[in-house]
């Protein structure tokens, strides 16, 4: 993956994670309001490995770890339309949902019928019956930690999306929490970015300074 932005003298590549360190307040601010309003048009450019610009859409930001709901409505739309099709290579399910549907369908027509008032309907969807269940991701959030970690499940899950970006998570996590995020990372082949206002401890990390100048950090420490 690529980021740049107008302080960059030039694109940074990273592969799979991203660690960003950003000393100035302003600055941090600036590039925060970027990604939460990112597009193709943006002064901010992400971009895959062969260039190609990455989408609105496929950007999952948390910007607020502690207020973040993973059940939004654009997460569960798309959670919604893996199960359907998820549903549909399974003929035999597939068919006895239908089947379900339809007789759910005639009971509730045949009241319609002998209602006083006109009334019509439609036919219930799969999609209809699934959001009607009320389907929702589990969350057993403990832990701060606990909660990236299963952000990051949920990202994973998320075939559309191709990059996760966290904003001051560090404040949260010990290091030994965030090799640990790291390492899942890692073993899931994802792209995450983790946008840091100070140094990250030391981990890997870019660090732009209060002077703007950019310096790549790669004394990593046991712990």
């Amino acid at each position: 993956m690529k980021i740049n932005f107008p302080l960059l003298d030039g694109m940074i590549e990273f592969d799979k994670t991203l660690i960003l360190a950003i000393e100035d307040t302003e600055t941090f601010s600036d590039l925060a309001r970027l990604l939460y309003s990112y597009n193709e048009s943006s002064p901010l450019k992400l971009a895959s490995d062969d260039f190609s610009p990455l989408k609105e859409s496929q950007l999952m930001l948390v910007s607020d770890i502690l207020g973040y709901n993973i059940n939004t409505p654009a997460i569960l739309k798309l959670v919604y339309a893996d199960l359907e099709s998820q549903f549909g290579e399974k003929e035999e399910v597939k068919a006895r949902l239908e089947s379900l549907a339809v007789e759910i369908a005639n009971i509730i027509s045949s009241e319609c019928l002998e209602n006083e008032l006109d009334l019509e309907y439609d036919e219930i969807t799969l999609l209809e019956l699934i959001k009607a269940m009320g389907v929702k991701i589990e969350t057993t959030m403990s832990s701060v930690y606990e909660k990236c970690y299963e952000i990051v499940q949920i990202f994973k899950y998320l075939s559309k999306k191709k990059l996760l970006v966290f904003l001051n998570v560090g404040a949260y996590l010990t290091e030994k929490q965030i090799k640990s995020l790291l390492e899942y990372i890692e073993l899931c082949n994802l792209n995450v970015i983790f946008l840091e206002p100070n140094k990250l401890y030391d981990l890997p990390q870019y660090i732009l300074d209060s002077d703007y100048y950019l310096e790549y950090l790669n004394n990593s420490s046991e712990s």
